[in-house]
């Protein structure tokens, strides 16, 4: 009776393992899934980064800020500079 009991308790112990085993395996394919997802995204968003970053340095180039001034507030240089001193 003992040998049967010892036996029974051994086979319920290798089944809860395998289920464990199932069950993290699953996990980790899931973990795996949204690590690839959240990954796409980060360069995705690194992509943009580097898109804006490169937007940014053209408008605010110096030749373009000259540009805008001459053509749309119709700036010029002045004709005679002083320079005052103390």
């Amino acid at each position: 009776m003992g040998t049967r009991l010892l036996t029974g308790l051994l086979w319920l112990a290798v089944l809860v393992s395998a289920l464990v085993q199932i069950g993290v395996v699953n996990w980790q394919r899931d973990l795996i899934q949204v690590w690839q997802r959240e990954d796409g995204r980060r360069a995705q968003l690194q992509e943009e980064n580097s898109r804006l970053l490169l937007e940014r340095s053209t408008l605010t180039a110096h030749g373009r800020i000259d540009q805008l001034a001459r053509k749309k507030l119709n700036m010029t240089e002045p004709d005679k500079v002083q320079v005052l001193s103390q």
